[in-house]
């Protein structure tokens, strides 16, 4: 598939072959050198266990969680689920590269700078996403350890702290998101989606024809960090990652629809959303970030998997949600750039004298 489609404004569209970069791997390994990561090698279901353990070990702001022996998944396409990785003050401290001294007001005003200087990804023409390419009657989403969090979730949820990727019709812009999905059917995940949130205003574009998405599970933790900010709708949250990391994201074409994801992503999921209400699915309940149970079912538009791509050995990314006072989760972390965000937007409209910024973690 050509390069030239769907590229984020200000791309570096000179060819490339992904070579040693950031992604999920190195994360890991940083997180385990500053023992910040936990390979939990007990037998664990994935039907709220997870989710329970999880919950004691963000309270107590504890480390990464790498599950390597999951109920019903020990021989399937994914063994391994992440989850915890972005989940506590040192572990931010860790991605932005920032001593373990750095108090919380220092973080924001380091990333208000960060987030000053944007740098654009770069196209590659291969990498470790596309060791495996699965397709047809193959596609199977079962295959994959997503965990049901709560017993009143009303399934299991594999989107939680991914990136879903849409494109701006209009400018090009990519648009990456945290929008949580359930999985509904071996090729199907139904799709909370919001008509405000960015994809939301994506979706209105592409009516009445299905729109192209993109689903990343597992990069460098600045995935999530950043596909959960508020960023103004003029910025692509490609180059606030590659802001943070100092160096482009590597990005390579998908196989079935017109977009671009991290080169070295361990699960990419492709398909289409359709807008069209006959199709739609029943999704929910879901225990959300703020800390409140999203109700009843309710239909919601379907992703229709046309191919997933994944790394050898693949790692499912994942995360709590559901915080409530005195029980962080790693949404509450993504505060630390909301605050920043929110300094800049203020400064941007004329507000001066500025000292500080904060917005709860709770």
């Amino acid at each position: 598939m050509s390069t030239s489609t769907s590229l984020p404004d200000g791309a570096n569209t000179q060819p490339h072959v992904h070579g040693q970069g950031p992604d999920l791997r190195s994360w890991l390994a940083t997180l385990e050198d500053a023992d910040q990561l936990r390979r939990i090698t007990a037998s664990v279901d994935w039907d709220e266990e997870i989710g329970a353990i999880t919950r004691a070990n963000l309270s107590l702001g504890g480390p990464a969680l790498l599950f390597e022996n999951i109920v019903g998944h020990q021989n399937t396409r994914c063994t391994k689920f992440l989850t915890s990785g972005i989940g506590n003050r040192r572990q931010i401290q860790l991605m932005l590269g920032l001593p373990e001294t750095t108090s919380d007001s220092a973080i924001v005003r380091h990333l208000r700078d960060v987030f000053k200087k944007p740098i654009s990804p770069r196209m590659v023409e291969t990498g470790p996403v596309k060791q495996n390419i699965v397709e047809g009657d193959d596609i199977d989403l079962w295959q994959f350890p997503a965990p049901k969090w709560h017993a009143t979730d009303g399934g299991r949820y594999i989107d939680t702290f991914c990136g879903v990727v849409t494109e701006d019709k209009g400018t090009g812009r990519d648009n990456i998101g945290v929008y949580r999905g359930q999985i509904v059917d071996r090729d199907k995940i139904a799709k909370l989606l919001v008509p405000t949130q960015g994809w939301g205003g994506h979706l209105q574009e592409y009516k009445p024809e299905p729109m192209p998405v993109a689903v990343v599970y597992g990069w460098h933790d600045v995935l999530p960090f950043c596909a959960g900010s508020p960023f103004p709708k003029d910025v692509c949250e490609w180059d606030m990652m590659g802001a943070l990391l100092g160096r482009p994201v590597d990005l390579v074409a998908c196989e079935s629809v017109p977009l671009h994801v991290p080169a070295s992503a361990e699960i990419v999921v492709e398909g289409y959303l359709d807008p069209d209400p006959a199709t739609f699915m029943e999704e929910g309940p879901f225990a959300e970030y703020p800390g409140y149970l999203d109700g009843h079912p309710a239909p919601t538009p379907v992703l229709r998997v046309t191919r997933i791509t994944h790394r050898n050995d693949p790692v499912l990314r994942g995360t709590l949600e559901g915080m409530r006072p005195g029980f962080l989760v790693e949404d509450s972390m993504v505060n630390y750039a909301r605050s920043a965000i929110a300094w800049n937007v203020l400064e941007s409209l004329g507000v001066g004298g500025i000292t500080d910024v904060w917005m709860s973690q709770v």
